[in-house]
């Protein structure tokens, strides 16, 4: 006769009677953790931020190392040289860009902006429809409140300037990681093959790699092509928007919406509809052609994970860390997925996100 001492023993579903305790202790540890590391942004951050720079700029390090027969020393500064000028001066320059853009705001956008409104409430005056659009948007400022935009100008200034104040830590450390990027991969391969995570591991730098160096690129693309469009159409501030193009491109899906939302909005107000509904179709176009067409076809199913999951984590990490957590979104969330796939007890949750999962199989099977 069987005894009862057997509350862990696998039921006919195959878990054990002991997993629920299990997953609220796993919940309740997750919980400590994001608590922690949303506390601990100030430290964290800044070295998170110095190895997505270090990964995007290890190519430049090779490159010159290969081709200019540098070495690695003179490479390495050379690179964090080329990047503190880079940083540098795209942040001084929309520093400068927010000040002048203040005062336009102040001015001239307000003055247009008012008017556009009373155009477009007589507009629909003539179909009898102005006292149910008044009745939802009773004044300009309800759509467009200049000080709350002038509010988060000068925020984000701000954050403009503390960022050039960190810049010189997240470089050094950058400096340290780029220096030891060739010992710390001799040291990785030189493990024994034993090691099933190793290969996993190194498929997961490289596709980092790959798809930070091929985001960059196309991100300097966007940027270019709005910046152009942008002085095509006499909007002003174009190379602003251009930047903000160019950074929040790294953002999936969410940065290129939310990118071109201050272009149409100034194309609106300073040219009228046509310039704006121009502007909007460019923005689609652009996004379309280098998201859809051109990124895909150099990046592929690069990590296999379901696109609402990206969605979903560019969300939770920039709720975590802000602008910063949704750039480094992607390779956060793909190095998580690794560590989850070489877990006994969570490898599920990586088959329930992985978007190549049935394709895995299939080529298994066959």
């Amino acid at each position: 006769m069987q005894q009862g001492n057997d509350t862990h023993s696998p039921n006919n579903n195959g878990f054990a009677l002991g997993d629920g305790a299990r997953a609220l202790i796993i919940g309740a540890a997750a919980l400590i953790v994001i608590f922690g590391l949303r506390q601990a942004q100030g430290v964290i951050l800044p070295i998170l931020m110095a190895g997505f720079l270090a990964i995007i700029s290890y190519t430049v390090t090779s490159l010159l190392r290969r081709y200019c027969r540098f070495p690695h020393w003179l490479a390495v500064t050379a690179t964090v040289a080329f990047d503190f000028v880079v940083l540098y001066a795209v942040a001084s320059l929309i520093q400068f860009l927010a000040m002048d853009m203040k005062a336009t705001l102040q001015g001239e956008f307000s003055q247009r902006f008012t008017e556009l409104y009373n155009d477009t409430m007589a507009w629909l005056g003539k179909f009898g429809l102005e006292e149910s659009a008044r009745a939802i948007v009773a004044s300009p400022q309800d759509v467009v409140d200049v000080n709350k935009v002038l509010s988060i100008t000068q925020s984000i200034t701000g954050q403009i300037v503390s960022l050039l104040s960190t810049c010189t830590l997240v470089l050094i450390v950058m400096t340290f990681f780029l220096g030891e990027a060739p010992l710390f991969l001799r040291n990785l391969r030189a493990m024994p093959a034993g090691a099933e995570w190793k290969d996993d591991f190194l498929h997961a730098l490289q596709g980092i790699q790959k798809y930070l160096f091929i985001k960059t690129i196309s991100s300097v693309a966007t940027g270019l092509l709005v910046w152009g469009m942008c002085v095509w159409l006499d909007v002003p501030f174009a190379f602003l928007w251009g930047v903000i193009a160019f950074v929040l491109n790294y953002i999936p899906t969410i940065g290129s919406i939310v990118a071109a939302v201050p272009g149409i909005l100034m194309a609106l107000t300073m040219n009228g509809w046509g310039c704006a509904m121009l502007i909007a179709a460019g923005y689609l176009f652009i996004n379309c052609a280098i998201g859809n067409g051109i990124e895909p076809l150099f990046l592929g199913k690069q990590f296999g994970i379901a696109t609402s999951v990206v969605i979903l984590s560019v969300i939770f990490w920039g709720w975590m860390w802000g602008p910063c957590g949704m750039l480094l979104a992607v390779p956060i969330t793909v190095l998580i997925k690794l560590a989850l796939e070489n877990s006994e007890d969570l490898s599920w949750v990586a088959k329930i996100v992985d978007d190549n999962h049935d394709k895995k199989l299939t080529d298994t099977e066959s």
